[in-house]
């Protein structure tokens, strides 16, 4: 009898260490994006703060700033912005190559490259503005603003990744599977007794599918960012509904957590069947605009990697060209 019944406890130890294993992963995932993140960040204020006195300046005073031999684009510190600025254009357009290349692609999952992706892509057109010291002119000017527009589209972009439910092996799920997660989370929310179904369903609302089908993908997305924007004050008024004054004053007005255990899973709860009903609700819209993103972006960053060797070569070219002739 024990050597029948020994495979369940043991396949439920086996599926436990696993969850162990990826929520580890994902632990380890997000402090690295965290860590280039604030490096990213500490790096352009630093930028900032110590060039503001010469950026500010008039183009045709810079040249008299004792910093203009340091941060002018062929500057020992905007040269090296440069180098920085092509090594975040390399990492971007790994993302592309991981599709091409199988053994980057096993480095790490869809999610974890689109979120390095995103820092380097939002970090790089900022960091080539300092190494162009903001002056946009000639091929290194229309490469900026494509940059830019890239680095805006790709925001977008993972917002409306985000929208898309993947399993841990990146494939999307399907619309039966978030149906069941959502029916699942409705039934934990009806055994509560801290609010009632009115107060409940003030968060957890939905516009009807049919509207959604009705209005078109771009208002529909405009209709699911608006819901992201009202959820955390809908949330507030939550547990701001549970506590006296003490605690709307230690949770700051509902916005952060109310130190209630019981309250704070509750509102776990209804944080993942919003978002979870938000999902289903725009599932089909999501996916159409992804794929038409798709289409956009990426002539986008074509562009702008041809216009990028371009610059390159022809600075190089010219710096050449310049030893040569002394």
């Amino acid at each position: 009898m024990s050597l029948l019944q020994s495979p369940v406890p043991v396949a439920a130890a086996s599926l436990k260490g696993m969850q162990a294993v990826n929520r580890s992963k994902e632990t380890g995932h997000r402090i690295r994006v965290w860590i280039a993140g604030l490096a990213s960040l500490g790096l352009l204020a630093s930028l900032a703060v110590y060039g503001a006195s010469y950026y500010l300046l008039p183009i045709e005073q810079r040249p008299f700033s004792e910093k203009h031999a340091l941060l002018r684009p062929g500057g020992s510190i905007g040269l090296k912005l440069g180098v920085l600025g092509t090594v975040l254009f390399f990492i971007i357009f790994l993302y592309a190559l991981r599709k091409v290349v199988p053994w980057i692609g096993r480095l790490g999952s869809a999610t974890h490259w689109m979120d390095f992706h995103i820092v380097a892509g939002v970090t790089a057109p900022i960091v080539i503005a300092f190494h162009a010291s903001f002056k946009f002119q000639g091929i290194a000017g229309i490469a900026f603003w494509i940059m830019l527009c890239v680095a805006l589209s790709g925001i977008i972009g993972r917002y409306l990744y985000a929208q898309i439910p993947r399993s841990l092996n990146a494939a999307e799920v399907s619309l039966g599977e978030l149906q069941l997660g959502e029916r699942e989370l409705s039934e934990a929310l009806v055994g509560q007794s801290i609010y009632s179904e009115e107060q409940l369903n003030r968060v957890l609302h939905m516009p009807p599918p049919e509207h959604i089908r009705r209005i078109g993908p771009l208002l529909a997305i405009g209709e699911m960012i608006a819901l992201d924007v009202q959820r955390p004050f809908q949330v507030a008024g939550l547990r701001r509904a549970s506590c006296g004054f003490s605690g709307k004053l230690f949770s700051a007005g509902g916005l952060l957590s109310s130190g209630n255990s019981e309250v704070e899973h509750v509102v776990r709860l209804v944080r993942q069947k919003a978002s979870l009903s938000k999902r289903v609700v725009f599932l089909d819209q999501s996916q159409r605009v992804f794929h038409l993103w798709h289409v956009i972006h990426r002539p986008f960053s074509y562009a702008f990697a041809v216009l990028a060797i371009v610059h390159i070569v022809v600075v190089m070219g010219l710096g050449f060209l310049t030893v040569g002739l002394r």
